[in-house]
């Protein structure tokens, strides 16, 4: 499809995508809270249960590879992609209400770590099925320059509001205090609930994602790989992708990005929480604006990214959210910020929380689009369409490197003896000073180091319409 009739795609088209973007949100979004209720409500340690993330992390990061070759290379009247989305529909809404719902019979905590894991492995290879040929359908779909990161930025759009929106309503109705438990955090049935909405939310979210695209299985199949499903096979396809130097480049800047994104992410409510000391209805208010920096991503990606080069700005998003997220802290730990309750603490963290979200979701659009151009170079290369082994290989070296994020939260949380069943304003600040500098100056160098390696990528909007041109004519039967 050199041509390209389909670069420019309709708007229910990107709809779809959105709509892919709900039960992603809802999953990022068990990230913020999964460690502090397994460690505080649960009573699980933080080393145990960062361990037990991490294991899914990296076991989903295995099979992620094996997914994306799966489904470049099969054969079906569904096509490539359909049979992997619609067979994640049911694994990944069970498994993430069975998340939130630990049966009360387990008593030891070797029982409730085991359970965790196993809960977070099905949940994960259940998202890798639907997310890989998710990701992989895009560069199918157009192969435009600037169309790609329209199309990606609806999906980020949708998986920002909702993420951010499970968050507000966690703490607004769903963790808050009752009669028994007089710290909203520990409200483990507030967590139940959210976990049956959330699996619910998941479900549809895959299935209108899957029926919203099925009408391009015909268009698609073209690019139908003659290939055979043998590991043989597997190796040599892996191997072709990971030959090119802008895709390596890629992969250490998001295993930096990611491991990165994993240790703010299982320490967010800690920090939120205890650090800056803010009530459950003070957090309900501070995400309101983090979920509205999704609906303004809508109209800024094209604005922002349309006719630049990507690779500068991801590495501007880059270095504005790094700079976004780690000042607060370190000037608290200079002393040179509000004291906690105050109102200007309040206001200051609520606009950080926008642009913070706002230059995330543009970089991981970015980035997607970026992983995405390059299928045309490995395609001139190899003559294969690899989208789904492109973006899985990347998509494993990521969520290797979230384990460890994962993994680290939940070390820090042991190392700085952080106290179970803690209470918001009587933490030692002794403890808490060491949570900011475990957190701060880390974050903040991650994200710098990769925005090293992202100067690596070589696959500019001239060099990509150079390879389509090229492309195109190879597609042309001799004579013509």
């Amino acid at each position: 499809m050199m041509k390209d009739e389909m670069a420019r795609i309709s708007g229910s088209t990107r709809w779809s995508f959105a709509s892919g973007g709900v039960g992603l949100g809802v999953f990022e979004n068990a990230h913020y809270f999964v460690l502090i209720f397994y460690n505080q409500v649960l009573g699980l340690s933080g080393s145990l249960t960062g361990l037990a993330l991490a294991v899914g992390l990296i076991l989903d990061a295995v099979a992620a590879p094996s997914v994306g070759f799966l489904s470049d290379n099969w054969k079906s009247r569904l096509g490539r992609r359909h049979p992997f989305l619609y067979a994640a529909i049911l694994p990944s809404l069970i498994f993430y209400f069975l998340l939130w719902h630990p049966p009360g019979l387990i008593e030891s905590e070797f029982g409730l770590f085991t359970y965790l894991v196993v809960c977070n492995i099905g949940l994960r290879i259940g998202l890798t099925l639907f997310t890989v040929p998710a990701y992989a359908i895009v560069a199918e779909i157009t192969s435009d320059y600037d169309e790609r990161t329209r199309l990606v930025g609806y999906l980020t759009a949708a998986y920002s509001v909702f993420n951010n929106g499970m968050s507000m309503i966690m703490y607004a109705f769903w963790l808050v205090p009752t009669a028994e438990v007089t710290d909203g955090i520990l409200n483990q049935g507030g967590y139940e609930e959210a976990g049956l909405i959330g699996a619910v939310l998941i479900g549809l979210s895959m299935t209108a994602f899957s029926f919203g695209l099925h009408r391009y299985i015909p268009r698609l199949r073209e690019y139908r790989s003659e290939s055979s499903l043998s590991p043989r096979a597997f190796v040599e396809q892996a191997r072709d992708v990971f030959r090119d130097r802008s895709l390596r480049a890629l992969g250490v800047a998001g295993i930096i990005y990611y491991a990165a994104s994993g240790t703010y992410a299982v320490l967010w409510v800690y920090i939120y929480s205890f650090f800056w000391e803010f009530s459950s209805q003070d957090l309900s208010l501070l995400v309101v604006p983090m979920m509205l920096a999704g609906v303004a991503l809508l109209p800024l990606v094209s604005r922002v990214t349309f006719g630049r080069e990507k690779k500068g700005m991801a590495i501007l998003m880059f270095m504005g959210a790094a700079l976004v997220n780690a000042t607060p802290i370190l000037a608290r730990l200079l002393g040179l910020f509000p004291e906690n309750g105050s109102d200007a603490l309040f206001w200051i963290m609520m606009g950080a929380g926008f642009f913070e979200t706002l230059l995330f979701l543009l970089l991981d659009s970015l980035l997607v689009s970026m992983t995405s151009d390059l299928t045309e170079q490995n395609e001139l290369k190899t003559g294969r369409r690899n989208e789904g082994v492109i973006l899985s290989t990347l998509s494993f070296l990521q969520k290797c490197a979230g384990a460890l994020g994962t993994l680290l939260g939940g070390l820090i949380i042991d190392l700085i003896a952080f106290p179970e069943n803690a209470i918001v304003g009587e933490v030692d600040p002794e403890v808490l000073f060491d949570l900011g500098i475990a957190y701060g100056p880390l974050i903040l160098g991650l994200y710098f180091v990769a925005c090293i390696f992202i100067l690596g990528y070589r696959v500019s909007r001239e060099v990509h319409s150079a390879t389509l041109a090229r492309l195109q004519e190879q597609s042309q039967p001799e004579g013509d």
